[in-house]
């Protein structure tokens, strides 16, 4: 008796354990819940952006999102409606969103002063 009793416990636990195991399963691979910018700033230096990534409207966030990896491993969320990130919208969409010629973005054409 004594042994049955054991091994029911032993059954109890295990099916315990996987139940948990698959509720961290779940929770490991639910997709992203909200937008990622919650604060934006104007600008940021060109010479300063290593490279970008723009979210659209959809339906877990209402707003653009534009994601700024800055040389030295820091990320920054820009603006959508200030001058860069308009600019930044603009080629991106002139490039139809192609991830490789995205770099063509970054460069900043410089005013070439009037002599």
């Amino acid at each position: 008796m004594d042994f049955k009793v054991s091994w029911c416990f032993i059954v109890l636990l295990l099916l315990c354990g996987m139940d948990a195991e698959t509720e961290h399963m779940v929770g490991a691979t639910s997709i992203r819940e909200r937008c990622e910018c919650l604060k934006t700033i104007d600008k940021v230096p060109w010479r300063r952006i290593a490279d970008f990534a723009i979210t659209n409207k959809g339906a877990l966030c209402k707003n653009v999102q534009i994601v700024l990896y800055l040389k030295g491993k820091k990320e920054v969320c820009l603006n959508p409606d200030s001058k860069q990130g308009k600019r930044l919208q603009k080629c991106w969409q002139r490039i139809y969103e192609n991830q490789t010629r995205k770099k063509a973005c970054l460069r900043h054409k410089r005013r070439r002063s009037k002599n």
